[in-house]
């Protein structure tokens, strides 16, 4: 429950260093039901990476185990059975334990657990076109185009939903990637609050309705849930920024965002940066929060904080 974040985060590899810190959540996010002690156990490896360690931000694109990229290996990996692929948008480590749970009082088998991480941004549409698509709306309708990297010597049907979870159709077809905008919906478009979305993710996430759609994605398939992104809980973000001339430069570049995109080269004036540029956006790195007209949003994504990057893979056996 406590690892050594400075001895893990000291390492010289960044590849050994973000390996372990992984797993590091993993094994903190298995155990942890509350939602604000897994945030608490993040607070000092954030400080750590955004305060002394920020290069590995700067690395991380390259040395990460990345979701897209073990996707990527999973689906072209030789199998006797189909696969399928559950993408929960939003979907972060504070629900993993509401998801082991519903497996658990079901009976229901995990053959895998562990912790893989968003792109950098951590946001939806940066996800979508690290497996070659223009949007998450392009795989609507089994509409992927051409340029789709996943399953791509295999005939696979994608769609994009939004319905509840009982409701949901799926094909009988052998391969399937669905990518479900429930929580993430909870987070934009009806704007809950974090214990709200904690108690509906619960509900949901435990209910047979849920259950029943992923026995019919695991029916004659193997399957993965994992996520695009995770999400971050800005009232317990642990640094608040005071320097007035950062405070002006952040509120002008990113007004009460994550990230924004690269327009100008970003002026490195500040020690430790506050920000990394990458994928042609600049991104808050850490839990920082800066004093802005509205205030922040509660619950938001698309900088570099553990919770926002980790994301939960789960992987069943076929039913």
């Amino acid at each position: 429950m406590n690892p050594d974040w400075y001895g893990i985060i000291g390492k010289k590899s960044p590849a050994l260093v973000w390996k372990e810190i992984f797993e590091n959540l993993n094994n903190i996010a298995v155990k942890v039901t509350s939602p604000v002690t897994l945030h608490d156990q993040t607070v000092l490896p954030d400080r750590l990476l955004s305060e002394a360690a920020w290069e590995l931000w700067e690395e991380y694109q390259k040395y990460a185990p990345r979701t897209s990229q073990q996707l990527k290996e999973w689906t072209d990996a030789q199998s006797s059975c189909g696969k399928a692929v559950l993408i929960l948008d939003a979907f972060s480590l504070r629900e993993l334990p509401f998801l082991l749970g519903g497996a658990q009082s079901r009976n229901i088998n995990i053959t895998a657990c562990t912790v893989t991480g968003a792109e950098c941004p951590s946001t939806t549409d940066q996800f979508a076109r690290a497996l070659g698509l223009s949007s998450r709306a392009s795989l609507a309708n089994n509409g992927k185009p051409c340029s789709f990297t996943l399953m791509a010597n295999s005939e696979v049907y994608t769609d994009v939903l939004n319905v509840p979870f009982e409701d949901c159709h799926i094909p009988p077809v052998k391969n399937l990637f669905v990518w479900h905008s429930w929580l993430d919906d909870l987070i934009h478009l009806h704007n809950k609050l974090p214990d709200q979305i904690t108690s509906i993710a619960n509900t949901v996430m435990n209910s047979d309705g849920f259950w029943s759609f992923v026995n019919k994605l695991r029916q004659g398939r193997k399957l993965i849930i994992t996520a695009d992104h995770g999400y971050a809980v800005s009232k317990r973000f642990s640094s608040e920024v005071e320097n007035p001339d950062a405070i002006e430069i952040l509120r002008k570049t990113f007004r009460a965002s994550r990230c924004q995109p690269a327009t100008e080269t970003w002026n490195k004036q500040f020690m430790p940066p506050i920000v990394t540029t990458c994928n042609g956006y600049h991104v808050v790195t850490g839990q920082r929060k800066w004093r802005v007209r509205g205030g922040f949003p509660h619950v938001c994504h698309g900088g570099m904080s553990l919770l926002e990057v980790a994301v939960p893979w789960v992987e069943f056996d076929e039913f």
